[in-house]
């Protein structure tokens, strides 16, 4: 009987380091950046951070509020151009130094007169600054079915 008891303690023992020595060598997966919410995110160079960009509206050709935030890592002020794929022209935005500009109806209003396809698709969005050059990111365009997004999605036109 105690050989059996030391068998089954050695077997329980080994298995409990095994399961140590293994869990200690996998990432860890909350240090890897991810967009947390329903927006995307994206980096331009260690110049600029997107956070959580979307495009809210109620319908394809409506009017739409972007929402999202542009965080400067630099020393510097930095000049934003927002372009978005199907629209003319772009929003300009000014990022200060080592700050976070929100954007949003409450905050820096980013307006799309029309947006170019309907809530459930995805949109690319062009971000650049003169130093850092572009990225292209593919944002959802959401409408106001999920609750936190109802308050910001613009009325929609009238028929």
């Amino acid at each position: 009987m105690a050989r059996s008891t030391r068998r089954l303690a050695a077997a329980l023992l080994l298995t409990g380091a095994t399961a140590l020595g293994v869990g200690a060598c996998s990432p860890i997966t909350t240090m890897n950046s991810y967009a947390p919410s329903d927006g995307v995110r994206g980096d331009l160079g260690n110049q600029l951070r997107v956070e959580n960009l979307m495009i809210l509206s109620p319908a394809e050709g409506a009017e739409g509020n972007v929402l999202g935030a542009l965080v400067n890592e630099t020393t510097s002020p930095v000049d934003v151009t927002l372009t978005i794929d199907g629209v003319s022209g772009g929003q300009q935005l000014n990022v200060p130094a080592q700050d976070t500009l929100l954007l949003g109806p409450e905050y820096e209003a980013v307006t799309i007169p029309t947006v170019p396809v309907p809530p459930g698709a995805v949109t690319a969005v062009q971000v650049s600054t003169p130093e850092s050059g572009s990225i292209t990111l593919d944002v959802p365009v959401l409408d106001g079915t999920l609750p936190p997004y109802e308050e910001y999605v613009p009325a929609a036109p009238e028929e």
